[in-house]
């Protein structure tokens, strides 16, 4: 009996080595990582390694967060084997929001693949990302697709060169719009104003909250209650980046809430940020813009003494890559 129960097994095992099929497992799909396109006037590319360490940008992409290179197992193939493989360009596309720019995938990264003694070996994949460059658009969106990984390898058993395939998937995230929330509004505090007919009075107010008054002539502003500089915070960029800060260059009218027909405007121009013109963001992907402007009265024919209320208006700061 105990000759027996070797014999069948040793046929078992061999039967089920004569079975095994190539195998490709995809433990981890690649991943391009969280990117900005500031721009698509000119193509860009982004290449990431298989590493994940070694990253090269050219043109208008933004690194925000970094991404993971492919890995893949083989396992099934012949023992001490070289395996050729080989991957299609593709395209990845945010499919469910309609048009917008694909993203082209090319330049496969990986190493020189052989199999171990029991037939099985590990790929590590990275790729170069590509923009169109034709001036379309990219949407804030998950973009995603597939292209087919091929391996090439010698069958003894067949005597013969054979192939086996996977189908893989790769993805980006995009997010190239910026937030902006305002922490503290741009607030010139409570005055007394007068209006003149050759003359206007001022309030300029810096960024970092002082402030000085002019009224020349019969022109009034008086500050009652101190102003305060406007405090905005930019979040969702990447670290340690910088970024274009521009304010708006028309005047701003701010009218009376409740009169505004019959109360004198009050104008805010040549507004005024810091950082001025460039700033950085912070490890977090954040940055601090205070704000600043000159309030002026109004030129009327005669003099008027603002109603008191509430006097309004909108601004435009633009922040981008």
């Amino acid at each position: 009996m105990t000759h027996l129960f070797l014999a069948i097994l040793l046929w078992a095992t061999m039967t089920s080595s004569a079975l095994a099929q190539p195998l490709i497992e995809e433990l981890q799909n690649l991943r391009f990582g969280k990117l900005a396109i500031s721009a698509n006037d000119t193509v860009s590319q982004f290449t990431f390694s298989r590493t994940g360490n070694n990253i090269n940008i050219e043109g208008q992409f933004v690194l925000i967060e970094k991404g993971l290179p492919g890995l893949f197992q083989f396992s099934g193939f012949p023992p001490t084997t070289r395996l050729n493989v080989s991957l299609d360009s593709t395209t990845l596309t945010a499919e469910t929001i309609g048009i917008t720019e694909p993203l082209s995938v090319d330049n496969y990264d990986f190493p020189q693949v052989t199999t171990d003694s029991e037939g099985n070996a590990e790929l590590s994949l990275g790729a170069r990302l590509g923009t169109t460059g034709n001036g379309g658009t990219y949407e804030d969106y998950l973009y995603s697709g597939t292209t087919s990984l091929r391996v090439d390898y010698w069958q003894p058993d067949a005597d013969a060169f054979v192939s086996s395939s996977k189908v893989i998937f790769l993805e980006t995230e995009l997010s190239s719009t910026l937030t902006i929330d305002q922490e503290q509004q741009l607030h010139f505090g409570t005055l007394f104003a007068r209006t003149s007919i050759t003359s206007q009075a001022s309030m300029t107010l810096s960024p970092a909250g002082t402030y000085k008054i002019s009224e020349p002539e019969n022109s009034r502003l008086v500050s009652i209650v101190k102003p305060e500089e406007g405090v905005l915070r930019v979040s969702g960029a990447a670290a340690n980046y910088t970024l274009s800060v521009t304010p708006q260059v028309a005047d701003v009218l701010l009218e009376h809430t409740e009169n505004p027909a019959s109360a004198p405007h009050l104008i805010l121009s040549d507004l005024l940020t810091s950082p001025d013109g460039i700033g950085r963001t912070d490890a977090n992907g954040e940055m601090l813009i205070t704000i600043g402007g000159t309030l002026k009265t109004e030129i009327t024919s005669s003099p008027q003494i603002y109603p008191s209320g509430r006097y309004e208006g909108t601004y435009e700061i633009t922040v981008s890559y």
